[in-house]
């Protein structure tokens, strides 16, 4: 799975999910657009992590990982969805009353990418 790169709006998520699935690209931008307001962000999240996760369609060479990279996606969706319902129950509280949804964050995704760092450099 990797992101559009002649299906593009802003960053070619859509093309790519829509490249694997038998979905429009625009039928998934409206999705994303609905959902970002209707889950207070948490759309755009998933977003910016397959942005982040998914690499760019190569018009050259065949990228190849195509499960490797669908099940950290999953890792990254999974996981920022996990924080988020942990953040709204208040699982994710230090003891002084702080949230610590930013920084359990940044490690799922500082975990990803040395995962992905990992299994490119193999």
């Amino acid at each position: 799975m990797t992101r559009s790169f002649t299906d593009r709006v802003f960053g070619g998520v859509c093309g790519g999910l829509a490249a694997k699935l038998p979905i429009s690209a625009w039928v998934l931008r409206v999705v994303f657009i609905v959902l970002t307001p209707l889950s207070l962000g948490l759309a755009a999240l998933v977003y910016a992590a397959l942005w982040w996760i998914l690499p760019q369609e190569s018009l050259i060479a065949d990228v190849g990982g195509g499960l490797w990279r669908f099940m950290l996606a999953l890792i990254v969706v999974g996981g920022s969805v996990a924080l988020w319902l942990g953040r709204d129950a208040d699982w994710l509280a230090a003891s002084d009353g702080a949230s610590l949804f930013f920084p359990a964050l940044f490690l799922l995704f500082s975990v990803v990418f040395l995962i992905r760092q990992i299994g490119t450099a193999s």
